[in-house]
């Protein structure tokens, strides 16, 4: 085989490759991606992960991250994870459960989209978040005042996945 021979065989491999189009998964992500936020949200998402950077904890020059991972959850919160539960008529409901499947507490409200942006409506707040989504998981990002300092100035990141198409 001549060189010439060689480097028409190695493109042609490469060209065919190219082609062949993409795993069914990769493309359902990108179908997921490209719908609009309140087509995809419907149904009942499970948190995965939690990530709060913190900035000037508690007024101070301090900053320090707090992370849970889903193989810590339970350790670290003590809980099952949160889940979400999101209605086609825009109601929502958040609930939180212990270890043991006892109800801690639920939160209800209503949930509207506004391009990537999720709003959380509850009778006594309103939470705001930029939302991407693909591969079944919700990325929930916002700024907010997770130590309590009066500074909404920690970076919020909590990653969901879809765990059912209903809502029940």
């Amino acid at each position: 085989m001549t060189k010439a021979s060689f480097f028409i065989a190695i493109i042609s491999v490469f060209l065919i490759a190219a082609c062949r189009g993409e795993p069914a998964g990769e493309q359902e992500s990108r179908e997921e991606a490209a719908k609009p936020l309140s087509e995809v949200l419907p149904g009942a998402w499970e948190s995965v992960s939690i990530r709060v950077e913190v900035n000037t904890a508690e007024n101070t020059d301090s900053s320090y991250v707090f992370e849970v991972r889903e193989e810590e959850w339970a350790e670290r919160l003590g809980t099952r994870p949160i889940r979400f539960y999101f209605q086609p008529d825009n109601k929502y409901r958040q609930e939180f459960i212990t270890l043991d499947d006892k109800p801690l507490s639920t939160a209800r409200g209503m949930w509207n989209t506004f391009g990537d942006t999720l709003m959380l409506i509850e009778p006594n707040a309103t939470y705001q978040y930029q939302v991407s989504t693909g591969k079944g998981l919700a990325e929930f990002r916002t700024m907010m005042d997770w130590d309590g300092d009066g500074q909404e100035d920690d970076s919020y990141l909590g990653v969901h996945r879809r765990v059912s198409l209903s809502a029940e």
